[in-house]
């Protein structure tokens, strides 16, 4: 065997080692695709096991494990054996994707260094300041708050001096002493006044016209009195309710335009709302409603029915 042939020989081997291991995975019907995913391994590590090569593999120690699982999966026999081949084949200690030892561990950064000294103060700088803005927020509005309540009482402690005394408590609060009253009237002269009733003076009587305008004038403020109540009633709140014996689409709407109900009801089903008025009700079929109610009393809905639709507004504007 010439040298040419020597150098060829690894190859050769490698070739016919890895050609047995992809015979066994295809008589199987096994893909790589398949195969790397059952072993939860990149597809081109196991191209490169197939092809008997370590290149492409992260070293030696791997590549053993690897094969052992690849022959394992394979149902393969002497698994100890085909490993032991591929390691003659290549060496154990090949250098072909070893693992390459750390060559040096850089040294710690030490206390003394200048980076290391201008980050500390950088921190401590930022931690003051931090510290600041906290105290800042947290005690800065209550002086001022402080400030302005004593002013404040101060103030009043002046203004209010005229009237009574001022006791200041230790808290801060200050109370007013009011001056006494007199007890004299505040107008004699219309307390003891006397009065014609009480001096069993009679009224004088009203002429026939004085009494029809005495008349008129208590009717007018009468009428007043229930526009009044009638106006009060027109803004308060309404309600009507339905009770249904067909199926019908109802839609009610109150003053403010907000829809209180708009759906469908059916046999035996009922509406009761109530809203600000105008409430405007809209009724699909009106022989679908066996009762209507309005604040309470029965309500005719034939007026307002046209082909069986009811539109109607309420209260009806007269």
């Amino acid at each position: 065997m010439n040298s040419e042939e020597q150098e060829c020989q690894p190859e050769l081997l490698a070739e016919e080692w890895g050609a047995r291991l992809t015979s066994a995975r295809e008589s199987r019907s096994v893909s790589i695709e398949q195969a790397a995913a059952d072993l939860n391994l990149p597809a081109d590590y196991l191209r490169c096991i197939e092809a008997g090569s370590l290149k492409g593999l992260p070293s030696m120690v791997f590549a053993k494990g690897y094969i052992r699982a690849y022959l394992k999966m394979l149902g393969m026999e002497d698994i100890d054996a085909r490993v032991a081949e591929f390691v003659a084949i290549h060496g154990e200690g090949s250098s072909k994707g070893a693992i390459r030892p750390v060559s040096r561990v850089r040294q710690q950064v030490k206390m003394g260094d200048p980076l290391m000294k201008l980050f500390t103060w950088v921190f401590v700088l930022a931690i003051l300041g931090v510290s600041f803005w906290w105290w800042q927020t947290q005690y800065g509005g209550s002086l001022d708050l402080t400030s302005s309540t004593e002013s404040e009482t101060t103030e009043m402690t002046d203004s209010s001096s005229q009237a009574g005394d001022v006791t200041v408590l230790e808290d801060g609060t200050a109370t007013l002493a009011l001056p006494m009253l007199d007890d004299r009237p505040l107008d004699e002269s219309v307390d003891n006044k006397p009065s014609a009733a009480q001096d069993g003076e009679t009224q004088p009587e009203l002429s026939a016209e004085e009494q029809e305008k005495l008349q008129q004038a208590i009717d007018e403020n009468k009428a007043s009195t229930e526009a009044s109540v009638e106006s009060a009633d027109s803004n308060a709140e309404i309600t009507v309710s339905a009770d249904f014996v067909a199926e019908c689409w109802v839609s009610i709407q109150d003053g403010d335009g907000k829809k209180l109900f708009n759906n469908l009801r059916g046999k035996g089903q009922s509406v009761n709302v109530t809203g600000k008025p105008p409430l405007s009700v809209l009724i699909g079929a009106a022989d679908a409603v066996g009762n209507f109610t309005y604040n309470g009393k029965s309500f005719d809905l034939t007026p307002y029915s046209n082909k069986n639709v009811v539109r109607v507004n309420l209260p009806v504007s007269e």
